[in-house]
């Protein structure tokens, strides 16, 4: 008997630590993916002219009508085309840069309207739409901001900042966990 109940306690441990394992792994699987994805979006913006980046007479079709923030259009996978609703940020000359992109990574408690940011949802993503989640969707939220940023004292007019903020939730176990980060470039203009 006390063999068996020897037994059982080091099996429960084992099993414990299998569930933790599970619970990391499928944590960094998710974080793979989604900044995979972000980066895949930041390699589409600059490579978009920089005349065409922001602001973008392009219009949404699914907008509601008379709204037409500025859009980046992007695709998500191969068949996926979507319009990133922006916040432009534009730099009247002679004056000096206003940027309204956070500086830092909002708390995941924050919404969008408690910034200034427009949601941009993508999802449930289908499971084959990112490598490495065949166990479940991704939501991901996306907040674009593009803040013209010249430092005409060093002669440098044509400089856009652009700040992703992006948030995504997958289940973990018990519940549902949420993750917020951020991405900041700096996309200028140069002649060829």
């Amino acid at each position: 008997m006390v063999a068996l109940g020897l037994l059982a306690t080091v099996m429960l441990g084992f099993i414990g630590s299998f569930v933790m394992s599970r619970k990391v792994t499928e944590g960094s699987v998710m974080h793979a993916a989604v900044t995979s994805l972000v980066y895949g979006l930041v390699e589409q913006m600059k490579g978009l002219d920089y005349k065409d980046l922001l602001p973008s007479t392009a219009v949404d079709e699914n907008a509601p009508p008379g709204w037409a923030p500025p859009y980046i259009r992007v695709r998500i996978n191969q068949d996926q085309v979507f319009w990133l609703k922006t916040v432009y940020t534009p730099c009247a000359e002679g004056a000096e840069p206003d940027p309204q992109a956070p500086t830092t990574t909002p708390d995941p408690s924050v919404t969008a309207a408690n910034i200034g940011a427009l949601d941009n949802l993508i999802g449930p993503l289908p499971l084959s739409t990112l490598p490495g989640t065949r166990s479940q969707p991704l939501n991901i939220n996306l907040w674009v901001w593009v803040d013209e940023m010249p430092d005409r004292t060093r002669d440098v007019n044509d400089v856009k900042r652009i700040t992703i903020v992006y948030t995504y939730s997958f289940n973990d176990g018990n519940g549902v966990r949420t993750v917020r980060d951020r991405e900041v470039f700096i996309r200028t203009r140069f002649d060829q």
